[in-house]
């Protein structure tokens, strides 16, 4: 990803992202997850995590969930700091594929607007880290962005994406596809642009 883009316009992609409430954006997906998730303490990675919106929604389902958040743009990062300081977030500085200073396992790592910026020949190698992180029994969550402009590749390093190569990507790595959303407006509406969510599973794993 174009970390440049991120760190120059940090304050104003913090409160876009903020405008907008987690159970929103992630309404499809947490429709079948949310009771696994509230009935019982889980390690929760979010990669990529931005404003920490996502974080902080995350840690607040269950107090004793443990949340870890990734972001590797410093500026968002120090702004998510701020907005989940009250809740149970860890903050790494890391970055995809490698994601080389996060330990343990988790139950749920969530990819929220995240896939479109490794390029094509990484996605196997971060699928690969990502499912090292990931429980036998655990879920990966993944909202793919349909629609992305020239401008966009250039300015922010965004890279198209299909749900037939995560899946195909997946079953190379041992994963399972375990469910694919409809295309969703988005909750931003900004126009023509759709997104889907995905939840993998590792090998264990099965839908509640």
């Amino acid at each position: 990803m174009s970390l440049d883009y991120y760190q120059r316009h940090a304050t104003e992609l913090a409160a876009r992202y903020q405008q907008v409430s987690s159970r929103t954006v992630h309404c499809d997906w947490l429709t079948l997850l949310e009771p696994w998730l509230v009935a019982a303490p889980r390690r929760l990675l979010d990669v990529g995590a931005g404003s920490g919106r996502d974080a902080a929604f995350l840690a607040g389902l269950h107090q004793g969930h443990s949340v870890v958040a990734v972001e590797p743009s410093q500026a968002l990062a120090s702004l998510g700091q701020c907005h989940t300081r009250d809740v149970a977030v860890d903050w790494v500085n890391d970055a995809m594929p490698a994601l080389s200073r996060v330990t343990g396992t988790f139950d749920l790592i969530l990819l929220s607007a995240v896939w479109m910026h490794l390029p094509p020949e990484s996605r196997l190698l971060a699928l690969a880290r990502l499912h090292e992180l990931l429980s036998p029994d655990g879920y990966l969550v993944l909202s793919l962005r349909l629609v992305i402009s020239e401008q966009e590749m250039r300015e922010r390093a965004m890279y198209p994406v299909a749900v037939d190569e995560v899946e195909r990507l997946a079953l190379e790595e041992g994963m399972t596809l375990l469910h694919v959303s409809g295309p969703q407006e988005d909750v931003l509406a900004r126009s023509g642009l759709s997104w889907q969510s995905l939840i993998l599973g590792g090998e264990h794993a099965r839908l509640p």
